[in-house]
């Protein structure tokens, strides 16, 4: 692998991104032995190797489309059974193992010790980024993920400051590697992961994607390209589109003039078509299919789990993350349009008055397609953080039971694919009645799941989430 010495303006961002923080550092714990390189064993004695082998199971070792990847966990494994208990990626995978771990009300004393790892990989970070050889690795990346994935997971006000910083920090790492360092497909997934979490991040925050995009389309390898990534390419259209919007829509001094909005109306419609002409790329088996193993519910259990008797499965949690990530995009979408033609107050039964009827029975739309992947993505589930739980129902095709890994796969990471996306669709104020009030209690649902005290809400500009911490 051949080292690439980044220029002085890469070094400089590199290191403002990955300078610790005396507030991040914790005193060391006695435990100087990790899970070891081999696939995580059952139970062990010491919280960091419990928290690991627990995150492995739930997170990590799961089955998956091979055009949903555009995460970063499946490609944890390799990398982590190759390397040093003390190494820089062992230190970031403890910390966040533990931090999720410590979600749990009866082990939250494991979020102290969390914080004191993410600490030392901090200082390991700032260390491996100016070495010509570990900057350019892939373990060095990957770490810089878990730990932009543990600032999320915590979502704190300090991780909504933090998270942005990451995210620089890794597009510049990425610049520094170089095509030649990204020839891989771990490498070229890494990249992937980047460029996804970066186009939320510019979406939720309105900055333009720009240059960034180019760039980073340019260090890509030719054929590496899936339906992920082709909705990730023409989701970053939104950012660019925010970011000329907002300024003008938001502007308290001085109303948009009519061609200043018809030029945002004429902006959102392009980026709109070609964010439609994705669900035609997909796969066969991508598209989903009703279920009817919900009716069975009580009443009571079907207003709490279910919307308007809608129960959609997926070919598996990715896929349906997926799905959400391009719903939550187009509703972003439609409701800059319904500002827009709001402020243009068009006479009724003008050609653009109907562009709000349109806009609204999309809004409707896609608000329904989310609600309806809700049951395949938390079940019956209400408490107990991300392990799967018998008593917990899944929905199914009516021939085949839910499988081991579906259920772990959505008992783990079902309420963080779909949090962000309920919180989009929350903000719609055209929803039939009640729907709104059944999608805050998702979320609360979700909250309560996961111990998410202060989640990050920024859902008028905002992915998962995927983002999502890291998985999609």
């Amino acid at each position: 692998m051949t080292a690439v010495v980044a220029g002085q303006s890469d070094r400089q961002r590199l290191d403002r991104s990955f300078r610790p923080s005396s507030s991040h550092i914790a005193s060391p714990t006695n435990s100087g032995y990790f899970l070891p390189r081999s696939l995580p064993r059952s139970l062990h004695d010491s919280p960091e190797e419990q928290a690991v082998n627990g995150f492995f199971q739930d997170f990590v070792l799961f089955p998956r489309h091979p055009y949903s990847k555009r995460g970063f966990l499946d490609c944890l494994l390799p990398l982590y059974q190759n390397t040093r208990h003390d190494s820089l990626l062992s230190l970031a995978t403890t910390a966040i193992a533990l931090a999720i771990l410590g979600g749990s009300p009866s082990l939250a004393h494991y979020r102290q010790l969390a914080h004191s790892y993410f600490g030392k990989a901090l200082v390991k970070t700032s260390r491996a980024i100016r070495d010509p050889v570990e900057s350019v690795k892939d373990e060095t990346l990957m770490s810089v993920l878990l730990l932009s994935f543990y600032e999320r997971v915590l979502a704190t006000e300090e991780a909504k400051n933090i998270s942005g910083v990451h995210d620089t920090g890794a597009v510049a790492l990425v610049k520094h590697r170089g095509k030649e360092n990204g020839k891989s497909e771990v490498s070229a997934r890494l990249l992937l992961a980047v460029q996804t979490q970066v186009v939320e991040h510019c979406i939720q925050t309105s900055s333009p994607f720009g240059k960034t995009s180019a760039d980073l389309d340019s260090l890509r390898p030719d054929a590496f390209e899936n339906a992920a990534s082709r909705l990730t390419s023409l989701s970053a259209r939104l950012s660019d589109l925010t970011a000329y919007a907002y300024p003008i829509l938001r502007n308290m001094q001085q109303f948009p003039s009519k061609d200043q909005l018809m030029g945002i109306l004429n902006y959102a419609g392009d980026v709109e078509a070609r964010l439609s002409t994705w669900p035609d790329s997909v796969p066969f088996d991508w598209h989903w299919t009703r279920s009817h193993t919900f009716d069975s519910l009580s009443s009571h259990e079907s207003r709490l789990y279910v919307y308007n008797r809608r129960v959609d499965i997926y070919h598996d949690i990715w896929v349906a993350s997926i799905w959400n990530s391009y719903r939550g995009t187009m509703l972003m979408i439609q409701y800059l349009t319904l500002q827009t033609l709001g402020m243009l107050n068009p006479p009724p039964l003008s050609p653009i008055a109907y562009k709000i009827v349109s806009a609204i029975n999309k809004v409707q739309e896609l608000a329904d397609d989310i609600c309806g992947s809700v049951p395949f993505n938390l079940g019956t589930k209400t408490f107990g953080g991300p392990g799967d739980r018998s008593e917990v129902r899944y929905p199914d095709d009516g021939i085949h039971k839910p499988s081991s890994d579906y259920r772990k796969s959505a008992a783990g990471l079902g309420g963080w694919f779909i949090m962000e996306p309920l919180k989009v669709a929350s903000k719609a104020i055209c929803l039939r009645e009640g729907q709104q009030d059944w999608i805050l209690k998702q979320i609360e649902r979700i909250q309560r799941i996961y111990t998410i005290k202060n989640p990050i809400d920024n859902p008028t500009n905002a992915m998962p989430s995927p983002h999502c911490p890291g998985g999609r």
